[in-house]
């Protein structure tokens, strides 16, 4: 049994459904949320203030890795502070750990996707900050959109459809970028990964899928799970 730690914003049972769609038997989550109740700057730096308790406390576990979610977190303060917070968690604990944003700049990178679209379920300044943040680390977002949602209450009741429609439709509209990103684990998209890479043979990054191909990786573990694109199909 392999144990990882999750720290996301508004984490409940109800979103590790779909990780453990994903996940290979064997391999257990030990959670841990971060409340955020709107996009707004001091609704993150609340959240930033308890994350240093939320590893302590996750490092008393026997973890074999440790992820960090939560995009809009992660990216309020600038361009690479992903680094800085894994600079803290390493203060913490020797685990092995990872952000979600880090995981999707490597998943973009393996997969080739050098320009993107970007299709989320976040309001427009929120995205503006992820656009400036992937292009610190070499991702062009070529276009984006947006459903303008004010927090995940309203995003976890979104049907996955919408982020179908949203990322084919920005595909059809930008039909030479390299492919899709669909960031927030409370947008219910894992469902149609599959469908819009059939549908557009374009590679498709998202929150979740990216961050257990990036932990499962780090823990050695790279066989393929078929059903959820190329980047977990491929076993890389």
């Amino acid at each position: 049994m392999k144990l990882i730690g999750l720290i996301s914003p508004n984490l409940s049972e109800d979103t590790l459904v779909d990780v453990y769609k994903m996940l290979p038997e064997g391999i257990r989550i030990e959670g841990r949320a971060l409340n955020v109740g709107k996009y707004t700057d001091d609704e993150f730096h609340r959240a930033e203030q308890a994350f240093s308790d939320l590893v302590r406390d996750l490092a008393r576990r026997p973890l074999d890795f440790l992820m960090v979610t939560g995009e809009l977190f992660l990216s309020y303060k600038g361009p690479g502070s992903d680094r800085e917070i894994l600079n803290l968690v390493k203060q913490i604990t020797p685990t092995p750990a990872s952000t979600v944003l880090t995981a999707v700049i490597r998943a973009c990178q393996t997969l080739g996707l050098k320009r993107v679209v970007m299709a989320t379920p976040f309001p427009e300044d929120q995205d503006e900050r992820l656009v400036r943040f992937l292009a610190h680390d070499g991702i062009e977002v070529v276009a984006f959109r947006g459903l303008g949602c004010p927090n995940s209450d309203v995003i976890w009741a979104l049907p996955p459809e919408t982020g179908h429609d949203l990322a084919t439709a920005l595909l059809r509209e930008h039909p030479h970028v390299d492919g899709v990103y669909m960031p927030c684990n409370k947008w219910r998209t894992v469902s149609v990964i599959e469908r819009i890479e059939k549908e557009t043979g374009k590679p498709v990054v998202t929150n979740t899928q990216a961050w257990i191909w990036e932990a499962l990786r780090t823990m050695g573990t790279k066989n393929p799970i078929p059903g959820y694109g190329r980047l977990l199909s491929d076993g890389n």
